[in-house]
C-alpha cells in the first residue's frame, strides 16, 4: 500500500505526516514524532535528525511506490524579489539568471535557482526567486538517497507556511528550535519570507546556564513555565522592555476552541530548580532578543510591501509554550493565532508543531506553485526512471526473444535437413524396394522420385497442420490468469491486492489483501459464479492494521489445465 510522507527535519524534533494512497487521492493516516539526541554544546547535525528519521520510518513497512516530501531549511537559502519589464513566461524563464546574477553576491553557476510569477501587470512581471547553493543540495540528497529516499519536492520550508494563510494579509511564524520562520501572506499568495536565527534553543541554554541543569531539565523547566503567568493574564513583565511601544490590543480567541491557550495543568511535573518566578524571569529574558527582532521584521516587511499586517499564525513547537500567543497579541498589536491543521475524522485538533510536516504534503497535493529546488540536474526524475526501467527491462527481455528464436531457427533448420537427406535415402530405398527393376541410380535423382516426395512432403504438412489445431493460441498460465482476473469484483466493489499467486498443475492459491471480512466473501463468491472456479475457497483470513489477508484456493481439472 503506497505512502506518502511529509517530513520535518526539525533540530529538536523529527515529525511526520503519513498519507495512504497517491496525491490524487490521499488518506490521512496521522501524525508522528521523535525527539532528536541534544548537546549543549551544538546544536543537533543532520546524522543526529536522520537518526530520529530512521526510528520513525522502521515503523512502516517501506513500499517502492511510497513518496517524500520535505522542506529546504530558509535559513540555507536566499529568497529574492525580481521586477521584469515583460510578462512572457519564456522570457521571464531566460531573462532571470541574468537579472538575479546582478542582485546577489555569490556565483550564480554554484546555485540552484526556482522561481514563481507573483504578479503579471499586463507590461511587466513580479517574480519571486528561491536560491540555495548546489553543494547543500547535493549533500542532503545524497544522506536521503542512503536510506531510499528520494524527494519529490524539496521546497524552501517558509514557502510551505502559505498553506495556512488563507486571507488579508497574515504573516505564519514557526518558532522552531534553531530559527523563527516568517512568511507573508497577502489574500492567500506567499509574497516574502524570512528565516530568523534565533528560537527555542536559545531560551533552554539560557536556562541550563543560569540553573547549573542539563540540556533535558532546561527544557522541561522552560515548558513549564512558559513566558509566565503574567503573559498569560495580559501583563507582560518583560526586564528592560520599554521599547514595546505597542498599544495593547483586545482579541478575543476563544471562541476557536481549538486555538485555547495552553495551561500549565497540561504540562508534565518537573521538579523546578529555582523559584517558578526566578525561572520565568530567565525565559522571559532570553525571549526578548527574539522578540525584538520578530517586531523589526515584521515592520520591515511591512514597509517593504506597502501592507498592514492584520495577524500573526502561529506553530512550530514554541507556538504551544505558555503566554505565548498572550505576549504576542500583547505586545505586536495584532491579533495572534495558532495555525488551524484539519484532522478531519473525530475533530480533535492537531498540536500547531505538525505545520512544516503537513504543509510540505497539502501544498503539493494541492498543486501550488512552489519554491522547488528540485529543477536542473536535481530534478525529480522518480516517474522517469521507472519509465527507462520498464524500457530497458523490456528491451532486454526483447534482445532475449530474439536470441532463443534465431537459436531455435536454426536447432529446426538443422533437424529438418537431417530430415530430408533420410527422407531421401528413405524414399531411394523405398522406391528400389517397391520396384526392383528400377536402376538405383535413377531413383537417387530427386527429380526422378519427385512423385514420391511429393506425397511425402504433403503427408507431413498434413501431421503439422493437425498438431497446429490442438494447440492453444495463449499460453495455458495466461489463459488461466486472465480468467481469474475477469471473475473477481470489480475494483470500486472490493479492493484486492494480490501479494502471492501460485500455480501447480491442479490447484491455484491466491494470497490477497482486501478492505474487510465482507470484501473478502464477495471476492469468494464471485470466483465460484465461474464453473471452472466453482470450488474456490477463502480461507487464512487474518486482520492486518486497517486491511485483510487471506487466501483463496482454487482446485483445477488436469485435463482442463493441460488444454488452457
Amino acid at each position: 500500500m503506497a505512502r506518502i510522507y511529509g517530513i520535518d527535519l526539525g533540530h529538536h524534533t523529527v515529525r511526520l505526516s503519513v498519507w495512504e494512497g497517491s496525491f490524487g487521492r490521499m488518506n490521512l493516516e496521522g501524525y508522528e514524532q521523535a525527539l532528536v539526541a541534544q548537546d549543549l554544546e551544538a546544536p543537533s547535525d543532520i546524522v543526529t535528525r536522520l537518526a530520529a528519521l530512521d526510528g520513525l520510518l522502521a515503523n512502516h513497512e517501506r513500499h517502492a511506490s511510497d513518496t517524500f516530501v520535505l522542506g529546504f531549511p530558509t535559513e540555507q537559502a536566499s529568497v529574492r524579489r525580481i521586477e521584469l519589464p515583460f510578462n512572457d513566461r519564456e522570457k521571464v524563464q531566460q531573462a532571470l539568471p541574468f537579472e538575479v546574477e546582478n542582485q546577489v553576491p555569490f556565483d550564480l553557476d554554484e546555485m540552484l535557482l526556482t522561481h514563481r510569477i507573483l504578479d503579471d501587470t499586463g507590461v511587466g512581471s513580479l517574480v519571486l526567486c528561491g536560491m540555495a547553493p548546489q553543494q547543500r543540495v547535493s549533500d542532503l540528497l545524497e544522506v536521503l538517497g542512503e536510506r531510499n529516499i528520494d524527494p519529490k519536492t524539496l521546497t524552501v520550508d517558509a514557502d510551505l507556511l502559505g498553506a495556512f494563510a488563507t486571507e488579508g494579509v497574515q504573516v505564519a511564524v514557526d518558532f522552531g528550535h534553531t530559527r523563527t520562520l516568517m512568511t507573508l501572506c497577502i489574500d492567500g499568495q506567499v509574497v516574502d519570507m524570512r528565516a530568523l536565527s534565533r528560537g527555542g534553543r536559545d531560551l533552554t541554554l539560557a536556562l541550563a546556564k543560569a540553573l547549573g541543569v542539563d540540556f533535558e531539565n532546561a527544557q522541561a523547566q522552560k515548558h513549564r513555565v512558559g513566558l509566565g503567568e503574567e503573559a498569560a493574564t495580559g501583563e507582560i513583565g518583560l526586564v528592560e522592555a520599554e521599547w514595546l511601544d505597542a498599544e495593547p490590543t483586545e482579541t478575543d480567541m476563544s471562541a476557536s476552541g481549538w486555538d485555547d491557550e495552553t495551561t500549565a495543568a497540561e504540562l508534565p511535573k518537573v521538579e523546578m530548580a529555582a523559584p517558578i518566578d526566578d525561572v520565568a524571569a530567565i525565559v522571559k529574558d532570553a525571549f526578548v532578543p527574539l522578540l525584538t527582532e520578530l517586531r523589526a521584521s515584521l515592520i520591515a516587511l511591512e514597509d517593504k510591501h506597502g501592507v498592514e499586517v492584520a495577524g500573526l499564525l502561529i506553530s512550530g513547537g514554541g507556538a504551544r509554550m505558555l503566554g505565548m500567543r498572550s505576549l504576542l497579541t500583547e505586545v505586536l498589536g495584532v491579533p495572534v493565532r495558532r495555525v488551524y491543521i484539519d484532522s478531519s475524522e473525530d475533530g480533535t485538533p492537531v498540536d500547531a508543531a505538525y505545520a512544516l510536516a503537513h504543509a510540505s504534503v497539502s501544498r503539493v497535493a494541492e498543486k501550488t506553485r512552489l519554491l522547488d529546488l528540485r529543477v536542473d540536474a536535481f530534478a525529480y526524475r522518480g516517474n522517469l526512471a521507472a519509465i527507462g526501467n520498464i524500457l530497458r527491462y523490456s528491451a532486454l527481455a526483447a534482445t532475449a526473444l530474439l536470441i532463443a528464436g534465431v537459436g531455435f531457427f536454426a536447432y529446426k533448420t538443422a533437424a529438418l535437413n537431417a530430415e530430408m537427406a533420410r527422407v531421401e535415402a528413405a524414399m531411394a530405398d523405398t522406391v528400389v524396394a517397391a520396384f526392383p527393376d528400377v536402376n538405383p541410380d535413377k531413383v537417387a535423382d530427386p527429380n526422378m522420385a519427385q512423385a514420391i516426395m511429393l506425397e511425402k512432403t504433403a503427408e507431413t504438412t498434413a501431421r503439422q497442420e493437425a498438431i497446429a489445431a490442438i494447440m492453444p493460441d495463449d499460453p495455458p498460465i495466461l489463459t488461466l490468469w486472465e480468467a481469474i482476473a475477469d471473475n473477481v469484483p470489480k475494483h470500486t466493489d472490493a479492493r484486492i491486492d494480490v501479494r502471492e499467486l501460485q500455480i501447480s498443475d491442479g490447484t491455484v492459491q491466491i494470497k490477497a489483501e482486501t478492505d474487510g471480512f465482507d470484501d473478502a466473501a464477495k471476492i469468494e463468491a464471485s470466483l465460484q459464479e465461474y464453473p471452472r472456479f466453482k470450488d474456490a475457497r477463502k480461507g487464512d483470513e487474518k486482520k492486518v492494521k486497517e486491511s485483510i489477508r487471506f487466501s483463496v484456493t482454487i482446485p483445477l481439472d488436469a485435463d482442463e489445465t493441460e488444454e488452457g
